[in-house]
């Protein structure tokens, strides 16, 4: 609303003709309208599910739902979390959405299990390793897990 406000003002003392204020002023107070809407109208969300896979439900307070995935730039901190997150069929020029969480505003709980959920989810399309090795490592710095050390012909006495 202060950012709004002020740039009502900014365009209010342009020396520009009556029409483009008018215009500049329509423009911010749409803008305006928008934002309040989504901050305090029936977009609020209601009800979010994360799930392991980083997707994302997101329900309203009209009851309309919303599934999508959540993207990289969230973030994940002891007070605060923020989940970036895109809607499945979003248009490329469609900014992200964003939800904010206070520590304050969870059971504590809950807020602990989103947090974890958005730290060590996998990414969408990325299968959950089941602890089994697949192969050949891509660095032999780590260990065998195939065969036991004993396993391995090694001359000590070298």
């Amino acid at each position: 609303m202060v950012a709004c406000a002020a740039t009502a003002i900014l365009v209010a003392v342009l020396r520009v003709s009556i029409a483009a204020k008018t215009g500049g002023l329509a423009i911010v107070t749409a803008i305006l309208a928008w934002n309040l809407r989504r901050c305090a109208g029936r977009g609020v969300p209601a009800i979010v599910h994360v799930g392991v896979d980083r997707s994302i439900t997101v329900t309203d307070r009209g009851g309309r739902s919303r599934a999508g995935a959540v993207l990289d730039d969230s973030y994940v901190g002891s007070a605060l979390t923020t989940v970036v997150w895109s809607a499945d069929g979003d248009r490329w020029w469609r900014p992200a959405r964003t939800i904010l969480f206070v520590r304050d505003s969870l059971p504590e709980d809950d807020f602990r299990h989103l947090r974890v959920l958005l730290r060590y989810g996998s990414p969408p399309g990325e299968a959950v390793t089941s602890g089994t090795d697949a192969g050949r490592p891509a660095s032999q710095a780590r260990a065998s897990t195939r065969m036991p050390l004993s396993a391995f012909d090694c001359d000590a006495t070298r």
